[in-house]
Order: C-alpha cells, then structure tokens, then sequence
C-alpha cells in the first residue's frame, strides 16, 4: 500500500468528490479513479458507495478513513524526527556529564531553544558520552572528553575550575586564588577519573606543586555538601549550589581551564542540523564565559 493513494483516498473522501479530490492532490480524474479501484482491490473491500450525487462511504471505508489519517500523520511525524522537513520540529538526542547538562545545555535551551531543534538529554560518565552516544542511539554527544578520531566534532569554549568555598572560609569573597595558595587550605577533589580533577592536578605538576592530602569523592555533588558543611574547599566545574562562593584557580594569573568537546557520527542524516547548534552553542559558551570567566591578576597570597 502506498500512502500517496492513501492521500487520493483522504483527499476524495473528504472533498465528497472524485472530481474534486483529483484537483486537490492535482492528478486527473482518470488516474484517481484507477488508484482507488486498485487500493480497493488490495484490501479487499469497497470503501466507496458509487452512484449518482455526492460520493459515500462504505462501512469499510468509514473505519479506513481513521486508519488513513493516522498513516499520514505518522509519516508527518517520521519526517519532522529526521529532519526532512521542519527543522524547529526536530527532536534530537544529547548525551552529556549531568554537570553539563545543568550548567550548559538547559540555559542555552533556555536561551535560544526557541530558534532550534528541539535537544533531549541523556546524563552519563564523561569518559563514557561518545560510547553510550552509540549504544542508545542517541544524535550527539558533549563531554570534557574529545570524540573518536572519525567522528565529526567540535572543541568548544574551555570552562573554568573554581574551589567553592562555604561562608566564613579565608577565600570566601575574593575573586581569584592561585594554586599555590590554594594547596595551603583543606581540599575536597574529585577521584582521578574525573576530567577536572585530572586538569587540576596538571595545573599542579606544572607549577611544581606536590599534591597535599585531599578528602576525594566521586559525587561533585556531596563534594559541594561536604565544602558547605565547612571540610574544605571544593575543586570544581559544577556551578555553585547550597550557598558556596565560586573562587577561579587560578596558575601564573590564568585561570585553570578544561576542554569541552561536541562529536557526533559523520554520516549522521542531521548532520548539518547538528552542526549549525553546536556552533551557536559554542559561540554562547564562549559568550558566557567571557562574562564570568575573565582572566584576571592572581590574587595576592
């Protein structure tokens, strides 16, 4: 059965007329008429009672015509999901670290998703986003982690590394503190596996920083209840929640940066699609980070 002689049907059935119905689908009456008797045929039922006056239904053709309807509607909507047509319709699948998601994804949604696809998100382990990207199906992937090699992909604005500190801590307040400064306070640092942490550490090694003893988690987010609770201060990408001062750390008066990449597949049949919001989003990551992430002179120690 094919849905262009589903539309004939509709389009008959709904102008009461094979004349009419031929001049709105904008095929001769002749050939209307021939599709409808071999879509009549296939199903094997009469779905129009043909006499003189306006054309009928059958029984059959009554209940094919909700069918058919549907079947349009859903070929409608398999053409939005794949971007055929309507763009602003499409819906499109992000993997992306939960912090990513919440610091940068949903504000540039909120933002700019007026103008765009519609982005879901799926929340997973940074090092993981390119790998589960494949496994679910999913359109993209955004991580502090680059996409395979043959991947098509951007490397998008670095974030800056803040030590969140808690009211009353010595760096509550100030702007900016370098890290030979901060490594004299008590820390709270991610395990080794997270992206942040392992930048951090560089950022130590290259200023020729031994690495002082650190309570070390794998949940940034109890890392920031412990930093409210006063145990130290947090080393973090996150965005500061539960009342905590985001300080920069800061290395030879820069501030300590990781890498955030877009990738995706290629071949992907969105492509373009996907490519036009990542370099809006990029350019608004760059946008925001010039506003909140400013080098600026290290802090006097």
């Amino acid at each position: 059965m094919e849905l262009r002689v589903v539309k004939y049907f509709l389009a008959v059935a709904e102008a009461g007329s094979i004349t009419e119905g031929a001049r709105q689908v904008r095929i001769s009456q002749p050939a209307v008429s021939r599709q409808l008797r071999a879509l009549e045929q296939e199903l094997g039922v009469e779905l129009f009672e043909r006499g003189h006056g306006a054309l009928r239904l059958t029984q059959a053709g009554r209940r094919f015509l909700g069918v058919g309807r549907d079947l349009v509607r859903r070929e409608q909507m398999a053409r939005n999901a794949v971007g055929l047509e309507h763009p602003l319709e499409t819906r499109l699948v992000a993997v992306a670290p939960f912090a990513t998601i919440l610091r940068t994804l949903a504000p540039f949604a909120a933002a700019h998703g007026a103008r765009h696809p519609v982005i879901d998100a799926i929340e997973c382990e940074p090092s993981l986003v390119f790998e589960r990207t494949v496994a679910l199906g999913a359109d993209f992937g955004v991580s502090t982690v680059p996409p395979p090699a043959d991947w098509a992909g951007h490397r998008l604005s670095p974030i800056g590394i803040t030590a969140q500190v808690a009211p009353g801590h010595p760096l509550h307040g100030r702007p900016d503190v370098e890290v030979a400064e901060l490594v004299r306070h008590p820390l709270i640092l991610m395990d080794r596996t997270n992206q942040a942490r392992m930048v951090f550490d560089d950022a130590l090694a290259e200023s020729g920083l031994a690495l002082p003893d650190a309570t070390e988690l794998s949940s940034s987010f109890m890392a920031q209840g412990l930093a409210a609770a006063g145990r130290g201060a947090a080393v973090l990408t996150n965005e500061a929640v539960f009342g905590l001062h985001p300080v920069r750390v800061m290395r030879d008066g820069h501030q300590v940066r990781m890498s955030l990449y877009a990738g995706w597949d290629a071949s992907h049949y969105a492509a373009g699609l996907i490519e036009r919001w990542v370099a809006e989003y990029g350019d608004w990551l760059q946008t925001v980070d010039d506003v909140a992430n400013v080098d600026a002179p290290a802090a006097s120690a």
